[in-house]
């Protein structure tokens, strides 16, 4: 990720932890925050039960912050 002037983020490249994959659900900026969704992957071993994992992502001073998302 990237703190851009301004205040604004934006998301270069990411990655999912394991078990989890990404879909349409990341806005990548530039904006004053960027959002990542990770959804459990559907592999068998019981993951995709688990929650999605949501995080926005800003730039407070200048240094990016990740933090999980309240739920909608």
């Amino acid at each position: 990720m990237e703190c851009r002037p301004g205040g604004t983020v934006y998301l270069v490249s990411w990655s999912p932890a394991d078990g989890y994959h990404f879909d349409e659900d990341v806005v990548r900026g530039p904006g004053r925050a960027a959002r990542l969704e990770a959804e459990p992957s559907d592999d068998g071993d019981g993951a995709e039960d688990a929650d999605d994992l949501t995080y926005d992502i800003t730039c407070p001073g200048g240094r990016p912050r990740a933090r999980p998302a309240p739920d909608d």
